[in-house]
């Protein structure tokens, strides 16, 4: 019952703050972010590429071969696997989703004058709603949360980081990277939700 008055207050929360970025702040933002000093941006762009997945892909799949098939650890080999599953299945989420929306990036918006929504007819690398390198950076920090409860706090804040950074170098707007961290979350929720059910332990007794 706990998850799912958190799933409903993170979807709720973002839903709406999502919403009202798009109405009233994603264009000043957007251009104030344009304006950024060139040192500024450069320490972005370095801390934007921890949110790219394939990083954790080639960590993940490596370790759990490890874990499993040759140290026989049952309890981090599930730990690994429920990391990789959450952001598989974040992934794919934003994947459907992006194609779905075919919102415009804020290059379109300082090239063209293009915001908005431009449904299903928009490739996946040029559209911005959600942001996926923040679905994977809540992905993993709502994944870190549950395992180790302790590093809850530096786990957000470096996703939030990681966030600002997409927004900062005007590749997403404040509405996507919102919509994304509640997306990585839930998806999270749910995947835990499935390992419960299935009895799968992924703490010590």
């Amino acid at each position: 019952m706990k998850k799912r008055w958190i799933a409903a207050i993170v979807l709720l929360a973002s839903s709406v703050l999502a919403a009202l970025s798009y109405n009233y702040w994603d264009v000043p933002l957007a251009y104030y972010c344009k304006e950024l000093s060139r040192s500024v941006l450069d320490i972005a762009e370095i801390v934007t590429i921890t949110g790219e997945s394939r990083w954790y892909y080639i960590l993940f799949v490596p370790a759990y071969i490890v874990l499993r098939f040759v140290l026989k650890n049952e309890l981090w080999s599930m730990r690994i696997l429920f990391l990789f599953i959450s952001i598989s299945a974040s992934g794919l989420i934003n994947t459907l989703i992006k194609w779905l929306a075919g919102r415009n990036r804020p290059i379109n918006l300082f090239n063209s004058g293009l915001f908005g929504f431009d449904h299903f007819r928009m490739m996946y690398e040029s559209t911005s709603f959600p942001s996926g390198h923040t679905v994977t950076a809540f992905t993993l920090a709502a994944a870190i949360s549950i395992l180790f409860p302790r590093w809850s706090i530096p786990a957000f804040a470096a996703a939030v980081t990681i966030g600002a950074s997409r927004i900062m170098i005007t590749s997403h707007y404040l509405s996507d990277v919102l919509a994304g961290a509640g997306i990585g979350i839930l998806c999270t929720l749910a995947v835990k939700y499935f390992f419960d059910r299935y009895n799968v332990k992924l703490a010590r007794k």
